[in-house]
């Protein structure tokens, strides 16, 4: 059983910690979305909880297309693209170019340098950089 009051408190802070606990679906556009989406938070009188999307479906309401709330959440999408880029970093022979690999992973060149520093600690160069040196070091006798 859902506790309405802390659904709603977590929807207003958009707290990503619940994603995968409920869905919340709005009567009046017939959508169901995560408690972290981004979109305009509606009214408390026209909001319903749910365990799972799969019931939100079931009682008539469509996903948003902001915030999947199907799949997994932006931040995922966001980690498996700059795992991706790590990988073909990693894999390169030479440098790659930071427009090079942001044309083979899908993103502009300065979204992927922002989301790979926030989640590595490191821009796309430096990375490869420690990588080379890594593996130098491990063919150093």
């Amino acid at each position: 059983m859902l506790d309405q009051d802390r659904c709603w408190q977590a929807l207003c802070e958009r707290d990503a910690a619940f994603d995968d606990r409920f869905v919340f679906a709005v009567r009046s556009t017939g959508i169901f979305c995560r408690p972290s989406c981004p979109a305009r938070r509606p009214l408390r009188e026209r909001v319903d909880f749910y365990d799972s999307a799969a019931a939100a479906e079931a009682a008539g309401f469509r996903p948003c297309r902001r915030c999947s709330p199907q799949g997994q959440s932006p931040g995922q999408q966001l980690d498996a693209l700059v795992v991706a880029a790590c990988r073909l970093l990693d894999e390169a022979d030479a440098p790659l170019p930071l427009q090079q690999l942001a044309a083979r992973i899908g993103l502009s060149p300065a979204y992927l340098s922002r989301a790979f520093k926030a989640r590595t600690g490191l821009t796309p160069r430096a990375w490869a950089a420690a990588r080379r040196r890594e593996r130098l070091e491990a063919n150093l006798p």
